[in-house]
């Protein structure tokens, strides 16, 4: 495991680099340059020839254009994401001959006002706040697994310390890992999709040969909905009651709410979306469905949505795979509002992804 530079470094030093010219990398590039800090460059696997921006240049890692004193400069990889490996990346960094490597998760520790909330990154006094809850919380996972995730997710949290990130388990498939027992729940599944986007967890079912009975899926973005009709469509062999979606949001009520569509996976509920879609609550619109599995990927409106299916859980008792990291707080209310509601559920963690992306809650009945 590489070692990080706390971000103070940046107060001897006021020219850097950053590693990663996307959006998060451009936004980092503005902060620092309004407070008087001189970026000497991006640096981008992906750089084009003669490739800038804002006058800044954009160079391939192993380009031969820095000056060996250059390559000391402090580099902050501004990557924020589930796919990106970052101790991986700052060890090739190393390699590359570059100097000392600040974490965006760091980075952000100090800049949180300016750069906003992300999923669950935030200022990092909210975990204090929170303390109580988080200690409430921890007794309800059922496996020592889930609570040593749970545990290192929070002190990552916390310090940024990436030897306390759970590391990813390639052989595990998200929604469907083995290693919980008895999971998935009873077969033939009878699947509520919400979150469906283009049918992605369809296809990993058909791939896993596991026998489906019945599916339910909701994508309110319409670009996602569509390819998530023809893939459907497609979809073999097919469950016995078959497959029927629905163009709308899940939410705690059946109301129209305003959406930030056309971000791929990443399209939302939010006050500041240009569009309004139609949300419903599961209750009012599968009242005879009968679930026996609800997976629930909807970028933050998770806990909204439980409370919309209430009346299935309490009296079908599906099992449950839910996204618990799209907002800082889902990782323990989310499993304590469950616990509320029905104590015999038992409480597992896993997480799919880089950075603490695609962490999800199983329930099982």
């Amino acid at each position: 495991m590489p070692s990080f530079q706390s971000v103070s470094i940046l107060d001897q030093q006021r020219e850097v680099i950053l590693y990663g010219a996307g959006n998060i990398g451009r936004q980092v590039d503005g902060i620092l340059t309004r407070r008087g800090w001189t970026v000497r460059c991006f640096l981008d696997q992906n750089a084009q020839p003669g490739a800038h921006w804002q006058g800044v240049p954009i160079l391939r890692p192993d380009n031969d254009v820095l000056t060996p004193a250059e390559h000391d400069l402090p580099v902050i990889i501004t990557i924020f994401n589930r796919d990106v490996n970052i101790p991986l990346v700052a060890e090739r960094l190393a390699e590359w001959g570059y100097g000392a490597c600040i974490s965006f998760v760091d980075f952000h520790a100090r800049f949180s006002t300016e750069l906003g909330d992300r999923f669950w990154l935030v200022d990092r006094d909210y975990y204090a706040v929170c303390r109580e809850e988080m200690d409430r919380a921890q007794p309800l996972w059922a496996d020592e697994l889930s609570r040593t995730i749970y545990l290192d997710l929070i002190a990552f949290r916390q310090t940024g310390d990436y030897a306390k990130l759970p590391v990813p388990q390639p052989d595990q498939v998200q929604y469907f890992p083995t290693d919980i027992v008895g999971w998935p729940p009873a077969l033939p599944l009878r699947f509520v999709d919400c979150g469906a986007y283009d049918g992605d967890t369809l296809a990993v079912l058909a791939q896993l040969n596991h026998p489906v009975e019945a599916v339910a899926g909701f994508e309110p973005d319409l670009v996602n909905f569509q390819r998530l009709a023809d893939r459907a469509r497609r979809l073999q062999p097919m469950p016995r009651d078959g497959i029927t979606l629905w163009p709308c949001g899940v939410a705690a009520r059946t109301e129209t709410l305003t959406f930030a569509a056309g971000q791929g996976e990443g399209s939302r509920l939010s006050q500041e979306g240009g569009a309004v879609i139609q949300c419903v609550a599961l209750d009012d619109v599968l009242p005879g469905f009968r679930p026996t599995l609800i997976k629930m990927d909807i970028e933050g409106a998770e806990p909204d949505a439980l409370r919309g299916a209430q009346w299935l859980i309490a009296n079908h008792r599906p099992a449950l795979a839910i996204s618990v990291y799209h907002r800082p707080d889902h990782l323990w209310q989310i499993p304590l509002m469950l616990a509320q509601w029905d104590s015999r559920y038992r409480f597992y963690l896993r997480a799919h992804a880089f950075d603490g992306f695609d962490t999800i809650l199983y329930a099982i009945p």
